[in-house]
């Protein structure tokens, strides 16, 4: 029987806020680009036509392999390879039971293999989905959104020729305030390491050295009153002691009833974050150096460059083994995460 794996499906959405892309959606010129004519053949019937190199990275290619075309949404995964490049391979071998210091100290081969013939080694598989100008990837660590960006830019502009040749594809981060708390406040952690992004300017001076804050919170567990004049005598000489009691009760008229309240309770620092500078945090992640900075709320994460919507899901494999998801689980799993998001307003049609 097949497993399942736990996957992270991020949300994107196309950027048309300066002209850059046509007035059709994304999802529609995906399928016009599948359908358009290279070298007298349609592209999507030959893998050869959805080939593409990789920007700076020489002998990498991607190709967009498994794809499926509805009234709806577009489908397909994209794939990283190197032609002809070789698969590193760890000799195991068992320890000799009578050995020597440097025997015991040799480590095991290292040694690399070609692929078989016919075939070629994957770097990586990301699967993502169009559904009009929405765009969901389950990403591979080589395969992230910039990587979407390039193919599909390249798909649509120099290899089928649907949009202009200055116009790209790009997919923005598409969140507000509300989708992860007013302010950012409905976060569940906060990693920071490396260097604050340049994109967040300057912060004032006072900010810089107090980005948190160390603060002493009271919390009150409960009030106690001691009644009757021993009970609460006892108090006061218990906290004050006895010479400073008498000192204190010589003060009270005759005729007055000694009442002592004591209230119960602890003192600790805590730590918040000021708003100003979880302001600016936000306005410099999307060029953030990835892994420098993630944060994570109810509904999504912020990571490095790539603040986004996202959704948990559980995805089935084609075998327990197998680290190949099911396509048809990745669709299913993918229009529900649409279909959710929806329902709970963090996007619109």
């Amino acid at each position: 029987m097949a497993g399942s794996k736990r996957v992270k499906i991020h949300y994107r959405k196309l950027r048309r806020d300066n002209g850059q892309f046509p007035a059709e959606s994304l999802s529609a010129k995906i399928t016009a680009a599948l359908r358009e004519r290279r070298d007298g053949i349609i592209i999507g019937d030959r893998v050869q036509s959805r080939i593409s190199g990789v920007p700076r990275a020489d002998g990498y290619q991607r190709v967009l392999n498994n794809f499926y075309v509805d009234q709806t949404y577009v489908f397909g995964d994209l794939c990283l390879f190197s032609p002809g490049q070789m698969q590193a391979l760890l000799q195991l071998s068992a320890d000799p039971s009578h050995a020597s210091l440097d025997e015991v100290l040799r480590a095991w081969t290292i040694a690399e293999s070609k692929a078989p013939a016919g075939h070629e080694y994957l770097h990586g598989i990301a699967y993502w989905m169009a559904i009009g100008d929405h765009f969901y990837q389950i990403q591979h660590v080589a395969l992230q959104t910039k990587a979407s960006e390039e193919y599909l830019t390249w798909l649509l502009r120099d290899q089928s020729g649907v949009i202009a040749q200055d116009q790209h594809v790009e997919l923005q981060a598409e969140f507000d305030r509300a989708q992860l708390g007013s302010d950012l406040g409905d976060v569940k952690s906060i990693e920071i390491g490396g260097l604050v992004p340049e994109t967040i300017g300057p912060l004032e001076p006072q900010q810089e050295t107090s980005k948190a804050v160390d603060y002493v919170a009271h919390q009150s567990l409960g009030e106690k009153v001691a009644t009757g004049w021993s009970k609460a005598k006892n108090v006061i000489i218990e906290l004050l002691g006895e010479v400073e009691a008498d000192k204190l009760l010589a003060q009270m008229p005759s005729d007055a009833a000694l009442e002592v309240t004591v209230n119960i309770g602890y003192r600790a620092k805590r730590r918040k974050f000021q708003k100003e500078f979880m302001k600016s945090l936000a306005s410099g992640l999307r060029n953030a150096p990835d892994g420098e900075l993630r944060v994570r709320g109810v509904d999504g994460e912020i990571k490095g460059d790539d603040a986004r919507l996202s959704a948990d899901m559980s995805v089935r494999k084609f075998s327990t083994e197998s680290n190949l998801l099911d396509i048809p689980s990745v669709v299913e799993q993918i229009l529900e995460v649409h279909r959710r998001f929806l329902h709970d307003g963090k996007i619109t049609e």
